[in-house]
């Protein structure tokens, strides 16, 4: 009988010893070799300082595996982009526990806008029937997500019960130009509208016209302006940075040698236009920086894991800098080059989200069946009724 107890003792000491090292420890999903390095040097600093806890390093296959892996366990937190953490939390269950901040603005990462020609003095928001627009891209947040999302969701456009956007945006816009929209891996079937690439130019020698890539010269944010600065659109989708980097000399392209900010406006969700530097309150979206994965029951402790490893590397000037990509060769790995710090999330996901980006996704769900043409992270987001393993194929077949 004394055995029997000394055994029960020592097994449950042993577990609790278990479940201590569980917990004092955090596991990190990496995507880079990379990733994996600046984490495992990040480990090692924080062990010579001997800060509470330890970090391991978890390499994961992609977001959606990272997902997994933090879901069943293998993993604990990963550093994930917007579309992603709506994805984790809608399909996954998961919440955050920390969001980057930019320059000392909390949650934003940059504002979606639609930029026009300051002398299209007709144009509005709520009236882009069978005009033109320019958009960086198919599956972008910028050029096709937010912008489509806020069509759909002013009843401009409907998509009908076999949720495919592709074909409402074409009959909705005179021409176009979203690069990519026609690519086999967009368009399986074939059937993408071709006024979605009547606005692109291909290269210099009528090539690649419509293309995923800077053949494409309207492709990219830098290639949606130009569209629009060459009278091939009547509106553009970019970041409200893009407006600034390609104006008043700063893009010594042809295109853009004498393109001046006063050439240009914003077009306004409620129907106005707006000077270039009203972004703030004129925009269709502000898209929320990356933030810090993790189970539910694990928001506490990696945040407070995260907060000892800020104080000790966040404003580091010398040696290991938690938010710098220097010395690994690739930018943005485990946070963003531009975090200023990490700050607590003690809301759901949905807050860091916040509403105006949260409801462009949610007009994806199309009420709860599979879009015909979704980015392919958001389409997990989407598999409301569906299983969410099976997005690889749904984004194929577009249904259910």
């Amino acid at each position: 009988m004394f055995k029997m107890l000394l055994w029960c003792l020592c097994w449950k000491n042993c577990i609790q010893f278990h479940l201590n090292l569980q917990l004092r420890s955090v596991s990190w999903c990496v995507l880079s070799g990379a990733e994996e390095r600046k984490c495992l040097d990040l480990a090692g600093n924080a062990t010579a300082l001997n800060i509470k806890g330890s970090l391991q390093c978890i390499r994961g296959l992609s977001a959606r595996d990272c997902m997994d892996k933090i879901k069943n366990g293998t993993a604990d937190a990963a550093s994930m982009s917007a579309d992603d953490i709506y994805a984790a939390g809608l399909c996954h269950g998961l919440d955050l526990a920390a969001g980057e901040s930019h320059n000392r603005v909390d949650g934003i990462s940059y504002y979606v806008v639609a930029m026009a020609r300051r002398s299209s003095s007709d144009l509005s928001l709520l009236e882009m029937h069978e005009l033109s627009s320019c958009h960086p891209g198919i599956r972008t947040t910028v050029g096709w997500t937010v912008p489509i999302g806020y069509l759909v969701n002013t009843s401009q456009i409907s998509v009908g019960e076999q949720c495919n956007f592709p074909k409402a945006v074409g009959n909705f816009f005179g021409y176009s130009c979203v690069p990519g929209v026609k690519d086999p891996q967009h368009d399986p079937r074939g059937n993408n509208p071709r006024n979605l690439c009547e606005a692109c130019i291909g290269d210099e020698n009528d090539r690649h016209i419509c293309a995923n890539n800077h053949r494409e010269r309207h492709y990219g944010e830098a290639g949606a302006l130009r569209c629009v600065a060459e009278n091939l659109g009547d509106v553009a989708f970019v970041k409200h940075t893009t407006i600034f980097d390609n104006v008043d000399g700063n893009n010594q392209e042809s295109w853009a040698l004498d393109l001046e900010l006063e050439d240009l406006k914003l077009l306004c969700p409620d129907g106005t236009d707006a000077d270039l530097d009203e972004y703030e309150r004129c925009h269709l979206a502000a898209v929320p920086t990356n933030a810090v994965v993790v189970r539910v029951e694990d928001k506490c402790r990696v945040w407070k894991y995260l907060e000892r490893l800020q104080n000790a590397f966040g404003n580091a000037t010398v040696g290991f800098g938690l938010f710098s990509s220097a010395g690994y060769g690739a930018s943005d790995l485990l946070f963003s080059d531009a975090t200023h710090h990490l700050q607590r999330v003690l809301g759901r996901y949905t807050s860091w989200l916040g509403p105006s980006y949260t409801t462009m996704l949610q007009a994806f769900e199309c009420e709860g069946k599979i879009p015909y043409a979704f980015t392919l992270d958001l389409l997990m987001a989407a598999c409301v009724h569906c299983s969410c393993s099976h997005y690889r194929v749904l984004l194929m077949t577009g249904f259910c």
